[in-house]
């Protein structure tokens, strides 16, 4: 069954809209939804929180060992050795206190490593939680989206969102979030201690400071627009690789490689372009924040080289600020590194969040009205008309019924609006205007659910999926039984070349049933319907050419398909209608004729000249089937 056409744009316009998402550079709203996500897992956020303070906490004890052990055994054996003219000092009582605080210090050393390992396995733990809850909500979010969804958005974008822009969240919960707060709270902790040690030296930290974050603020705005861009270009570079990998066939038959190649290319070139912006950006940004870093330490250099010189500060207390100095700028100096996966991770989450605001236009109601299971199968259209968005209608005032256990045909010419009676139908979408009910039922009033359970849908290019013949012919349908799978292969005929498969209905089975004959693969369409044993059957009937021996077999299935079973079927070769209760004419939307093949033939319409058209090369005869 062909996607309807809508009022399209041009393709690279479509995808810029969709892919680039504009929001203000700090997002909050954002931030609180992620967190939505992150709070079922806030017990491993705290057990992380918890690894990053006792790492803290080491960073912090290994400089104070350092001023001890100097300002300790080291100063005083020096003051020892100056009283003594002839230096004969008894060193060893220093030397056994220095080496306590060296097995202290070595001690830190493997506790830190210990912790640096913890941190990381449980970041990463805790990250890969979220991005699977994340990951499962927005897939089952998209199986939810209306048809009209997938026409409008290309199959590359979507795998990028689902793929691409989940895994780019994962880096905010493991190296971007967590650490940035705990890096604000070791800032400000630092800093205390800096002014404890030394409050001079400490002033000219806290005065020197705001440039390092001014540096910052001014690089985030244009970070954050340049991995907006960056997702946006690979959104585009995916689709487009999608849909030309897709028809590959087609590609080589009609020798377009090198103008594939060429578009390809253009659009790796915006992408290459879009990441020369960012790493632009950043290659600007550190020399700068690293020239700042470089100003602080030669400042305290300066003035602390005053301060040992006058005997106010004792070269412990130098060495103690000299490395905490180090804990305090290094957040700082990586507050770009931190901050550029935030702004990847915002944009990637704008993106993500852009599909999960989108409400399913096909939605539940409120107070369902049951089905009887199973249910009879009498179908009515009731004055139906339909048009895409604010489009013209596709089909108008169509009005007909489908008994129970009765065969309806729809012929038409192409564009005639059949296929998209089909897809309301099977309620891909929805009436502009009438109903569609089901025995009495209106399908917007019932669950898809217990409507589709009944449903058995052959279409012309029925979609196999990667995995053994066993699962295409199931697809997770929980009542279909060994013994209704054995009876829907047998009364189909793909028996037959199922038992001649390798390994019968284990089976591997290509992607799109590559692996399989264009007749094999409608069998086992045929045969998917029948095992579950529908009692409404929508048929569109497959136009690729076979051989006659197929075709035949093709036929036979068909016809036990739609026995006892209510079914609408869109017929492309007329000799298949004659067997249909009834046959409804389209035409250009509008429902022209109605009746059975020798009505339809007598009075002399559209169905007639269609006959016609169709049977009239055929050696004079005007149906091969009469």
């Amino acid at each position: 069954m062909r996607a309807p056409e809508k009022n399209a744009r041009p393709t690279e316009e479509l995808d810029e809209d969709a892919d680039v998402v504009a929001t203000k550079a700090w997002d909050w709203a954002v931030l609180r939804r992620l967190m939505r996500y992150a709070r079922p897992h806030l017990r491993m956020f705290g057990s992380s929180f918890a690894v990053l303070i006792a790492l803290f906490g080491v960073q912090l004890c290994g400089p104070w060992i350092l001023h001890n052990a100097i300002d300790g055994p080291v100063t005083r054996a020096l003051e020892a050795s100056e009283a003594v003219d002839d230096g004969s000092v008894d060193v060893q009582p220093f030397l056994r206190e220095l080496g306590f605080w060296a097995a202290g210090y070595l001690g830190l050393i493997l506790v830190g490593a210990l912790l640096r390992y913890k941190e990381v396995s449980q970041l990463a733990r805790t990250g890969q939680f979220v991005i699977h809850d994340l990951r499962s909500h927005l897939f089952a979010h998209i199986e939810r989206l209306e048809l009209a969804f997938f026409d409008e958005n290309p199959t590359g974008s979507l795998v990028t969102r689902v793929a691409g822009d989940i895994e780019n969240l994962n880096e905010l919960f493991t190296s971007g979030l967590v650490v940035l707060l705990f890096d604000l709270v070791k800032v400000l902790v630092v800093l205390g201690l800096l002014f404890w040690v030394s409050p001079e030296l400490a002033l000219l930290v806290a005065l020197l400071t705001p440039v390092l974050i001014g540096v910052s603020i001014v690089f985030r705005g244009g970070a954050r627009r340049a991995h907006r861009r960056v997702r946006a270009q690979l959104a585009r570079l995916n689709g487009y690789l999608q849909e030309v990998l897709s028809g590959m066939r087609v590609v080589q038959i009609f020798r377009r490689e090198e103008r594939v190649s060429s578009r390809f290319g253009e659009r790796l070139r915006a992408y290459l372009k879009s990441n020369f912006r960012t790493i632009f950006l950043f290659a600007l940004f550190y020399p700068i924040i690293s020239w700042v870093t470089l100003v602080i330490q030669a400042s305290i250099l300066w003035r602390g080289g005053g301060a040992l010189y006058a005997g106010t500060l004792t070269f412990g207390d130098f060495i103690l600020f000299w490395f905490w100095l180090q804990l305090f700028v290094a957040p700082i100096r990586e507050l770009g590194e931190r901050y550029n996966v935030l702004q990847s991770a915002f944009a990637s989450a704008e993106r993500i969040f852009d599909i999960l605001d989108k409400q399913p236009a096909i939605a539940p109601p409120a107070r369902p009205t049951p089905l009887p299971d199973p249910f009879r199968g009498h179908v009515r259209f009731e004055n139906v008309t339909f048009r895409y968005g604010d489009g013209e209608p596709v089909v108008r005032n169509v009005d007909f019924e489908i008994p129970p256990k009765k065969t309806v045909a729809l012929v038409g010419a192409t564009g005639a609006g059949k296929s998209t009676l089909v897809s309301l139908l099977l309620r891909y979408y929805d009436p502009s205007e009438g109903r569609v009910t089901i025995d009495g039922v209106d399908l917007r009033e019932t669950t898809l659910a217990s409507y589709r359970r009944g449903l058995g849908v052959v279409l012309q290019e029925d979609f196999l999926f990667t995995g053994s013949v066993r699962d295409n012919l199931v697809l997770g349908r929980d009542w279909v039984s060994d013994g209704s799978l054995v009876q829907a292969l047998k009364a189909s005929a793909a028996g037959e070349f199922v038992e001649r498969l390798e390994h019968g209905l284990e089976t591997e089975v290509a992607e799109r049933g590559a692996t399989l004959s264009t007749g094999e693969r409608e069998l086992v369409a045929i045969a998917r319907a029948l095992a579950g044993n529908p009692r409404l059957v929508i048929l569109d009937e497959a136009t690729s050419s076979v051989d006659s021996a197929t075709e035949a077999r093709i036929e036979a299935a068909t016809h036990r398909l739609l026995q006892e079973r209510s079914a609408l079927v869109v017929a492309h070769r007329l000799s298949t209608v004659r067997r249909a209760d009834r046959i409804l004419v389209m035409h250009r939307g509008e429902l022209r004729e109605s009746g059975t093949h020798e009505e339809l033939l007598n009075h002399g319409g559209i169905y007639a000249r269609l006959h016609a058209m169709q049977f009239r090369d055929l050696d004079g005869k005007d149906d091969p089937t009469g």
